[in-house]
């Protein structure tokens, strides 16, 4: 299960995000991608970069969180919110699933042209490619599904 933890600032900028409803989202993306019988949760913080990209920490030890994704401050639309955290989601499942060592060898960013051809970018842009429009329809119905069941979810005591 992966649950999203957003930062102050993230949750003000995106305030008709529903970060519980992404966390399912990406849970299933998660579980999609695991393998082993046995999988983890992971408690994600979400936090608003200060600058122009989007990050992730690589295997940070000792940290409350599972993991930090850091979302840039550039991206104002949904979509762009969307498209950055699938890019980073998918760092995370590289580092945490496939266990891929950070390395020169797997990420390199001495230069522009050797960072895009890093193999853990080009898959991280082919994944976002693929999954970004499913994702956000994926979310949007589940919204639409937790918005149509809360009324009838109300307890209603003796007025049956």
């Amino acid at each position: 299960m992966i649950t999203f933890k957003p930062d102050k600032k993230l949750r003000t900028n995106f305030p008709g995000i529903d970060f519980y409803i992404l966390s399912l989202v990406y849970s299933l993306l998660y579980d999609s991608s695991c393998t082993s019988k046995r999988r983890k949760n992971f408690e994600i913080q979400l936090r608003h970069a200060r600058g122009q990209f989007s990050f992730y920490y690589w295997r940070l030890n000792g940290w409350k969180y599972n993991a930090r994704l850091n979302i840039s401050s550039h991206d104002q639309s949904e979509r762009q919110f969307h498209s950055s955290l699938l890019h980073e989601f998918r760092h995370f499942i590289q580092d945490n699933v496939y266990k891929i060592p950070f390395s020169k060898k797997t990420y390199d960013e001495s230069t522009n042209d050797t960072y895009m051809a890093s193999p853990v970018e080009i898959d991280a842009r082919a994944y976002e490619k693929q999954l970004l429009s499913k994702v956000i329809r994926m979310y949007e119905r589940l919204n639409r599904q937790k918005k149509n069941v809360m009324p009838i979810s109300v307890y209603k005591g003796n007025k049956l």
